[in-house]
């Protein structure tokens, strides 16, 4: 079994008591998950301070490949565009006092179109959709209460779960009608979070998503809508409502993901009584993105076009059987845009491949982030796996948009590619030494 260090246990028996329904679980391999982030600690990564010092590494990594071999050696698959599409003429709007009276109107219509809102709406931009998340979770969620956050997989985001937690409340999980009629037998509940489409791209259903909203509303409990992904995929690729049609009070959705060209920021339409609030909370602690995150916000929603995104989706399609042909249909998730292996699971192929690594005793966020970095080093492959924050799903996840994937040489090249990662990854996990450099470097 994984052994935890001493700064993981602490923060766990910490963020248990804002947790609600957390009875010691495990992932399918029997390592203990830690309940914030929804995958267990390990040897190497043990805590967010060594998912850190990943994260440098493997910038460490992307500045050394630059120097030597250019921009054009680097190849997205993270799903997640983080450009700045903002043009030179447009760049004096980045000034912070006159530069956005230049774009800020077009920027509310915009999002309110997107989201399918309307003039009595309010508009915010935070400087990472996390951030907006959390100002909500401060500004409107009271001590001592209940947050109600209905999830269409195993886990909230952590950032759900954190923000939640600094409120000084505590978090009903709920994934399934059953269980959100019983979470509101509970007390004092301050607020409804329900996500969309979580981090493993699966779906919330849409009776479920119905249902927590009027359950919400017919209380007087505010809605919140964290559709990060799902703002563009679940009326664009689904048929659902959007954000604001739903019924929800808040919505927020992140400007790198599902068809968004970033940069990475949070857009957030919502009831202009509780934005007041928001806003506040977020200005009062630094989250609100300023000026010129903001004009890169305004480029990218004028830049948006839902045809680029049924693209990725056409695309993520090829992929996800191919690598089913390559590795067999038990051991892929399907996505909107693309295929994942879960954590577990990629362990599960290591194992197969060389049994001896078992012995090392890895976790699975150890074997995908080595994966990922190897990636980086050898192909100049970003992931999240190698480059994500904290926090950040650990699943691999294979959804580089079509130009990025034909440019690295097709799909063939990619499952080529993975398939002799794996051979290499298993020979190290053999060593926790190898791995711990591999993943940390020096």
């Amino acid at each position: 079994m994984p052994l935890r260090d001493e700064n993981t246990r602490k923060g766990v028996s910490m963020v248990a008591k804002g947790v609600t329904n957390v009875n010691q679980q495990k992932d399918s391999l029997g390592n203990p998950l830690d309940p914030i982030v929804g995958y267990a600690r390990g040897r190497i990564l043990k805590s967010s301070v060594e998912e850190t010092l990943r994260h440098s590494y493997a910038k460490a990594l992307v500045r050394k490949r630059m120097l030597e071999k250019g921009r054009d050696s680097f190849f997205n698959f993270t799903g997640h565009r983080r450009n700045y599409l903002v043009s030179p003429e447009q760049i004096p709007n980045g000034e912070e006092w006159v530069g956005p009276a230049a774009y800020w109107q077009e920027i509310e219509d915009m999002a309110r179109d997107q989201f399918g809102g309307n003039k009595q709406h309010e508009v915010a931009v935070f400087n990472r959709a996390t951030a907006g998340i959390v100002a909500t979770c401060l500004a409107l969620v009271n001590p001592e209460s209940y947050v109600v956050s209905v999830i269409p997989g195993a886990r909230s985001h952590p950032s759900i779960i954190r923000g939640v937690q600094m409120a000084g409340a505590k978090i009903l999980p709920v994934r399934t009608p059953d269980q959100l009629d019983q979470s509101f037998s509970s007390q004092s509940i301050s607020l409804v979070v329900i996500t969309g489409v979580n981090s493993e791209l699966e779906v919330i259903d849409q009776d479920l998503l119905l249902k927590a909203i009027r359950a919400g509303k017919s209380r007087n409990i505010p809605v919140f809508l964290d559709d990060a992904y799902g703002t563009r995929l679940r009326p664009i690729i689904f048929g659902q409502p959007k954000t604001m049609q739903t019924g929800a009070d808040l919505g927020i959705t992140a400007c790198d993901k599902a068809g968004m060209s970033g940069p990475r920021a949070g857009l957030m339409v919502g009831r202009a009584d509780l934005m007041e609030k928001i806003i506040s909370k977020a200005a009062e602690l630094g989250l609100e993105a300023r000026s010129p995150i903001a004009l890169g916000v305004w480029a990218s929603l004028r830049e948006f076009d839902p045809e680029h995104l049924r693209q990725e989706v056409e695309y993520g399609k090829q992929i996800y059987h191919a690598a089913c042909e390559r590795f067999g249909p038990d051991r892929v998730k399907k996505s909107p845009i693309g295929a994942s292996f879960s954590a577990e699971t990629i362990c599960e192929m290591i194992y197969q491949i060389r049994p001896r690594a078992k012995e090392t005793v890895l976790v699975p966020a150890e074997i995908t982030a080595g994966l990922g970095m190897h990636w980086l080093g050898r192909y100049g492959i970003i992931t999240v796996n190698a480059l994500g924050q904290p926090g950040a799903s650990i699943w691999l996840r294979l959804k580089p948009n079509p130009a990025e994937l034909d440019r690295f040489g097709g799909v063939k090249r990619l499952m080529d590619t993975l398939e002799d990662s794996l051979s290499i990854i298993s020979e190290k996990a053999c060593s926790l030494e190898e791995m711990k450099f591999l993943i940390l470097g020096a």
